[in-house]
């Protein structure tokens, strides 16, 4: 079930009855070992253990549900938490297993397919506006995304450039993604960006002024077609 009805393609079937009993089972579907041998496929079991290990670890410490301000340690990899006033990180997990089910295997920018494992993890406003102060939340959890590495860093990638507004609209279609399907990373991008897609919007809106302001450069990556 995804919103207020099911998804088209069914993983399992349940025919255990009206209440569970009846002598039934769980019988999973042929569309299981194709999704588990597809280019997705590959990082599906990763990507589940994040989200796990985000919930488990919300437990673990305590945390209440509006409380969770999970932080990113991008160079690293990594998603985390502090605690207590010693500024202790607790580990959670990998900003790219964390991230990998919005974008479905596929590159952010080119919307190319690309294993998990070869996806570099990318700050889609340049890290460069942290590094000269201009964007200190950079490292928010909003702002990171997975790029095949031709975007990345490749001979025509966005390295410091602006993206486009049509690159701002997905971004900001992905973080109402992970707030709308109640992501165990929702509590943090309505923390970081807002409680409502018009505060998230007014958000990127703001940041998107900033990167114009200090960054000469609007990227976009070669061929890109309209969104669906």
């Amino acid at each position: 079930m995804v919103g207020s009805g099911p998804v088209p393609v069914r993983f399992f079937e349940d025919e255990r009855g009206g209440n569970g009993g009846g002598g039934g089972a769980i019988r999973l579907t042929d569309d299981l070992p194709r999704l588990s041998a597809s280019v997705q496929g590959t990082g599906l079991a990763e990507e589940a253990e994040a989200r796990w290990r985000l919930v488990e670890t919300a437990w673990q410490l305590d945390l209440p549900r509006a409380g969770v301000a999970v932080q990113a340690d991008a160079a690293q990899d990594l998603l985390f938490v502090e605690q207590d006033r010693r500024i202790r990180r607790t580990s959670l997990t990998r900003v790219r297993a964390a991230l990998n089910g919005y974008q479905r295997g596929c590159c952010f920018y080119c919307q190319a397919e690309v294993p998990l494992t070869a996806t570099d993890v990318d700050h889609f406003f340049p890290w460069v506006l942290k590094e000269r102060g201009e964007m200190p939340d950079a490292d928010g959890v909003w702002n990171l995304v997975l790029a095949c590495r031709g975007c990345n860093r490749g001979e025509r990638g966005k390295f410091a450039a602006v993206p486009s507004p049509r690159l701002v609209a997905r971004l900001h279609k992905r973080n109402n993604y992970l707030t709308d399907s109640h992501h165990p990373l929702r509590e943090t991008i309505m923390l970081q960006t807002g409680v409502d897609t018009e505060a998230r919007a007014s958000f990127l809106r703001v940041r998107q002024q900033i990167a114009r302001d200090h960054l000469i450069h609007e990227w976009e990556p070669v061929g890109a077609e309209a969104d669906v």
